[in-house]
C-alpha cells in the first residue's frame, strides 16, 4: 500500500469547537492525548481497570464518547445515511441503565451480534458498566 505523506489541509481554521467541548481535555489543537480520551478507555484499552480520576468527566459513556464529532461544524453538511444496517436495534432501545448493570455475556452476544461494539469485548463493555456505576475498577 502505497501512503502519501502530504499534509492534510487545515479545515478548521480558527474554529476550537472539538476542543472546547471535550470533556477530558483530551484534545489541543492538532493532537490527541489518548490517555484522556473516552473512546480510547471504553473501546481500545484491555486493562482491567480505568483510571479512578477520570470517572468525572466520563459521565454515562460506556462505550465512545464522539462529541468531538457532534459539535464539528464540518460534520454537519454530511448527509444521513440510508442504511438499515447502521439504525439501533429495538434491543438497544428498550435498554435501560438498570439492564446495563446485570447484563450477561448471552445477552451481549445477542444485542451487538451485528455491532461494533463487540471491539470492546463482554468483558470491556462490563468494566465500562462497573465504572459508572462506582463500583471500584482501580
Amino acid at each position: 500500500m502505497d501512503y502519501n505523506d502530504s499534509q492534510v489541509p487545515n479545515h478548521c481554521g480558527g474554529c476550537t469547537r472539538c476542543i472546547e467541548a471535550c470533556p477530558t481535555n483530551a484534545l489541543t489543537p492538532y493532537e490527541l492525548d489518548s490517555k484522556k480520551c473516552i473512546s480510547y478507555w471504553t473501546i481500545e484499552h484491555r486493562g482491567e481497570s480505568i483510571p479512578a480520576e477520570l470517572k468525572e468527566n466520563f459521565k454515562d459513556w460506556i462505550f465512545g464518547c464522539d462529541i468531538c464529532q457532534q459539535v464539528c461544524p464540518w460534520n454537519r453538511l454530511s448527509e444521513p445515511h440510508n442504511e438499515p444496517e447502521f439504525d439501533l436495534s429495538e434491543d438497544l432501545l428498550k435498554m435501560r441503565k438498570t439492564d446495563w448493570k446485570v447484563l450477561d455475556e448471552i445477552r451481549f452476544k445477542e444485542i451487538f451480534k451485528m455491532s461494533a461494539v463487540k471491539r470492546t469485548k463482554f468483558g470491556g463493555l462490563k468494566r465500562n458498566i462497573r465504572f459508572q456505576c462506582d463500583t471500584p475498577t482501580t
